[in-house]
């Protein structure tokens, strides 16, 4: 999806561009992805036993909290989702060009124009540490305005008492959250978040792999193709596979970090069970080795049992990662191709 670059390219102007095609996966991304991630946290934070699955979720949340329920906690990624994607793909396409520079000045007749799978992942992992530092604060928000359960209203309704929720909005929550544990308080979760953001380098590094593999099938097809699957044999299309199929990669891998960060994040401001910067240990124990494990779970033939309960709400985070980062990475591969950036 690339045009031709070269390299009178201004460095400067290259990372503006990788940064503003940030913004426009973030907005993407949260335009298709929100609802799923709202019901992927509560199934992975909520007791077990709370909810039967995933559609059960969905129906309580709409009974309870009605129909906006699933966009509750939108506020922080809608702001923080430009900004953060515009980091995470803006620091990748920095990485990646520094990468190829370093290639070039080792190898200066080397001619291949896109970096091997393995730098990919490198470069990969680089950006999800870098975007690291800007998204704890803002997932931690999200996090805990989604796990509170009172119903969503548009407007006051006279003579009705309502539940007052612990939180009034994105603002009340921060300051909460700095009152009780200081600035430092919006990176309780960094740890955490530093190890399940690494699985970018294998997202970025299946992504570049699944778009080569399928681009080298899809061009010698595209030339007479009926009209039916055409559309199946573009760039655009093979971008969009590619980028839900390294989704898929994602989650697979980082699940069980997710968990681990988002049980963190959703911890009680005013009695906290996993305080300071062993609580990502603490959380991880419990997870593995709950204070009242099932016997089926213990011993070594209950392991699938342990495996099955850590992945609780990954069918959700599943059917939501192929539409949400296809879309995403498409958006962000489209900017770059609309701003004739460099694509390496």
């Amino acid at each position: 999806m690339a045009r031709p670059g070269g390299d009178e390219h201004n460095e400067l102007l290259e990372r503006a561009k990788g940064f503003m095609s940030g913004v426009a996966s973030g907005l993407t991304k949260l335009a298709i992805g929100h609802p799923f991630d709202t019901v992927k946290i509560r199934l992975q934070c909520s007791p077990p036993g709370t909810y039967a699955g995933m559609l059960d979720c969905v129906r309580s949340i709409v009974r309870t909290e009605g129909a906006l329920g699933v966009y509750k906690g939108c506020v922080p990624p809608a702001l923080g989702w430009m900004f953060t994607d515009s980091i995470l793909l803006g620091s990748l396409h920095t990485y990646r060009s520094y990468i190829s520079r370093y290639i070039l000045h080792r190898e200066p007749g080397k001619g291949d124009n896109q970096l091997p799978i393995g730098y990919q992942v490198l470069a990969g992992m680089g950006a999800g540490w870098t975007n690291s530092l800007a998204t704890t604060p803002v997932e931690l928000l999200k996090t805990k305005l989604q796990m509170q359960k009172q119903r969503v209203t548009l407007r006051h309704t006279d003579g009705v008492v309502k539940t007052r929720p612990e939180f009034s909005g994105t603002m009340d929550c921060a300051r909460q959250i700095v009152r009780q544990s200081g600035i430092l308080g919006l990176w309780h979760a960094l740890p955490a978040t530093l190890i399940f953001r690494s699985s970018f380098g294998p997202m970025f590094g299946s992504y570049q792999y699944f778009q080569r593999k399928l681009s080298e099938w899809a061009e010698p097809l595209r030339l007479g193709a009926p009209s039916w699957y055409a559309w199946a044999l573009t760039p655009a299309s093979v971008t969009f596979f590619s980028g839900g199929l390294a989704a898929e990669v994602f989650w697979f891998v980082a699940y069980p970090a997710d968990v681990v960060k988002n049980r963190l994040m959703a911890d009680s401001l005013q009695h906290p069970r996993y305080p300071g910067f062993t609580g990502m240990l603490t959380v991880a124990c419990d997870l593995w080795t709950p204070p009242h494990q099932p016997v089926r779970e213990q011993g070594v033939l209950g392991l699938p049992w342990r495996i099955r309960r850590i992945y609780t709400g990954y069918l959700t985070c599943a059917l939501r990662a192929f539409p949400t980062n296809a879309g995403a990475l498409l958006a962000f591969e489209t900017a770059m191709w609309l701003m004739n950036a460099k694509h390496v």
